[in-house]
């Protein structure tokens, strides 16, 4: 039975992977279907970047597995870092899986396999649930070696994307309806440093050859950020004012363990040079909690930092030690449960902070793009301020009036809560 459904974990850049594959194989005459029951292969895209997503990819091998006795599914294929990072050592503990595929050989090997003949991949696929928003992959890989990260191990060193392929992927994807396009990478401000060009250079040419309403940059390395294309965001209504960088940490021993460059002077430089470029910008970034030789003053520190630089944006993650990294047999190491509960204070302050932020823009005029009707009671539709990225910020509650799942709007705020914001479409 040549019908397919997908099972897509982990991040935006891992989600675009699986729909690729989703579309090449639909290229290649397979029908695709949602529905588990009636596909005869189903496809496990997986993530394995902290031992939480590894125990999330292999539960949900087991989940599609029973499709194979309880639906008509005959063929289970996994792909993705899972994949990638464990196939050769784990195959024989699944004896479920069919066929384990590479996160860069994937086609030649489901071409092997299925025998379709099919061609080289190409930009196209399925457009993910936001009607009028989508991302764009930039590159591949990481050239840094953080010492709790493995994503090097897994998808090799950065490598950039033509822009050639970008802006006809671009091009697609605005003839789709996408009006909101989200850029991702690994680095991504690292964009063109391998191949002569520019992250600021990449944008200029997608103002220039594209017509979308807004495009947003997400992760950000804070020792690439530069000056141009600081101004560049400034200047141009067009690229969200709104940057995502992950700090890791603050206390510079944490951060030289880590390996993590800039140190702390360079990174409250950068945020008040931010500050000072583009002082309307959204700043989001995170923090990694627990990580081997923090100590409590490491820890004062960085929550001190907190209320210095006030992010619109925090996530915090205790620390996961992943085999194959330098800091997996680094110590010492602080307990779990005091990871966690450092991450608990963190963002217990981060809520106070954000609330304050959020209260601060009652009143103002926002541009609003509506991702979908609300389900909750009075409230018409929910969106997105050009402050806030899908999934991972807050949301907009917009009262009845004008609007639909896809359109931008102008609504007046008119209340705020810890992460969200309740607004008034303005009418004329």
């Amino acid at each position: 039975m040549r019908t397919i459904a997908l099972q897509n974990l982990g991040c935006s850049k891992n989600m675009i992977d699986g729909e690729h594959i989703l579309s090449y194989l639909g290229s290649c005459g397979f029908t695709v279907t949602d529905d588990f029951d009636k596909a005869g292969i189903i496809l496990v895209n997986t993530c394995t970047f902290i031992q939480e997503a590894t125990e999330e990819a292999i539960q949900a091998i087991m989940e599609m597995a029973r499709y194979k006795t309880e639906g008509c599914c005959t063929t289970l294929v996994v792909s993705g870092c899972f994949s990638q990072r464990y196939r050769a050592t784990i195959k024989n503990e699944f004896p479920e899986v069919d066929l384990w595929v590479g996160v860069h050989t994937w086609a030649e090997e489901l071409n092997r396999y299925f025998k379709t003949g099919g061609g080289a991949p190409s930009y196209k696929r399925r457009i993910g649930d936001l009607p009028a928003t989508e991302y764009i992959k930039i590159s591949d890989g990481c050239s840094h070696r953080c010492a709790y990260c493995i994503i090097p191990s897994i998808r090799g060193v950065f490598k950039s994307r033509p822009v050639e392929s970008l802006v006809a992927e671009a091009s697609w994807l605005y003839e789709q309806g996408i009006r909101e396009c989200i850029i991702v990478s690994q680095d991504t401000s690292y964009y063109g440093r391998d191949s002569g060009t520019s992250l600021a250079r990449l944008l200029e040419t997608l103002l220039e050859k594209t017509r979308f309403h807004w495009i947003r940059m997400l992760y950000l390395h804070p020792g690439h950020i530069d000056d141009e294309l600081l101004r560049l965001v400034a200047g141009e209504q067009r690229l969200c004012s709104y940057f995502d960088i992950p700090l890791q940490h603050i206390a510079d021993p944490v951060l030289k363990r880590m390996r993590r460059t800039p140190s702390s002077g360079q990174i409250r430089a950068l945020i008040e040079r931010i500050r000072t470029l583009a002082p309307d910008a959204a700043l989001r970034t995170s923090f990694v909690c627990g990580f081997p030789g923090e100590t409590n003053a490491h820890f004062l520190e960085l929550l001190h930092f907190l209320e210095w630089a006030r992010f619109d944006k925090v996530g915090a993650f205790p620390f996961s030690p992943e085999e194959g990294t330098a800091a997996f047999t680094m110590t010492p190491r602080p307990r779990t449960s005091t990871a966690v509960k450092r991450c608990e204070t963190l963002l217990d302050l981060q809520k106070e902070i954000s609330r304050q932020l959020c209260e601060s823009a009652i009143g103002a005029k926002k541009e609003i793009i509506i991702d979908r009707v609300s389900d909750a009671p009075g409230y018409a539709f929910e969106g997105r301020t050009q402050s806030d990225a899908p999934e991972v910020d807050g949301k907009v509650y917009i009262e009845g009036g004008p609007g639909a799942p896809g359109a931008f709007i102008q609504a007046r705020i008119t209340g705020a809560g810890d992460y969200d914001l309740f607004a008034k479409t303005c009418i004329g």
